[in-house]
């Protein structure tokens, strides 16, 4: 019975550290043009670990991207798409993109920034994914555009308390960490520092790995 015991309390401990998640990213596209083949990438979160890479043809105008991923120990893992006419496209070929700078994710019209979960596209232009829109699931990815309109509005602390559990928002407030030191940099925002903004995240978040090293950079920077 002990060993029982003490096998479930292993399982249990691995998971804490190995947790994987199931997604699915699908996509209509409107006019797909010469789009044959839909691709995912997802740099691992952790050096030495892995990347996430998929590529699978289209279905007339629709793609379906799906897999099983390690957050390893992180709270969320992000990625982007991309679709093209050529089905042989290495992952050695994007980094070499990215590294050129001929690709910027987040910036370049042809990639779209997306978090690895369930999440249904309508893509109206196959050059131009920053366009698509969301029209089931991708909650976080919702939620990152909630957070730029906030930004754009000034009022990131109104977000972050309606979002409180919410990793995006964790994500949010490491952001303007940086920014602490410079003197009236928060006056045109609802916030004056960003502890005031951590100290609207949940209690979940806070204790999670990723929430104490927030923490622990507020306090280095208050130093």
């Amino acid at each position: 019975m002990r060993k029982l015991i003490f096998c479930f309390a292993l399982l249990f401990v691995g998971s804490l550290h190995a947790q994987t998640i199931k997604f699915t990213v699908e996509g209509i596209v409107q006019k797909p043009k010469n789009s044959k083949f839909a691709y995912l990438v997802s740099l691992a979160p952790v050096a030495g670990k892995p990347d996430l890479f998929l590529v699978r043809p289209m279905e007339g105008n629709r793609f379906l991207l799906s897999a099983t991923s390690d957050l390893e120990g992180n709270l969320l893992r992000d990625g982007f798409i991309f679709l093209d006419e050529r089905g042989d496209i290495t992952l050695e070929e994007v980094k070499s993109k990215i590294k050129q700078k001929l690709w910027f994710v987040g910036g370049s019209a042809n990639l779209k920034t997306i978090y690895l979960e369930d999440i249904k596209l309508d893509i109206e232009n196959p050059y131009n994914l920053q366009s698509a829109k969301i029209i089931e699931g991708g909650i976080y990815l919702q939620q990152l555009k909630d957070a730029m309109q906030a930004l754009r509005d000034r009022k990131l602390l109104t977000f972050v308390k309606q979002n409180a559990d919410s990793p995006v928002a964790l994500s949010e407030v490491g952001n303007f960490i940086r920014f602490a030191n410079i003197p009236g940099f928060f006056k045109a925002f609802d916030f004056s520092s960003p502890m005031e903004l951590y100290g609207a995240l949940s209690n979940r978040l806070k204790n999670s790995k990723e929430g104490k090293a927030v923490k622990k950079k507020i306090d280095e920077e208050k130093k």
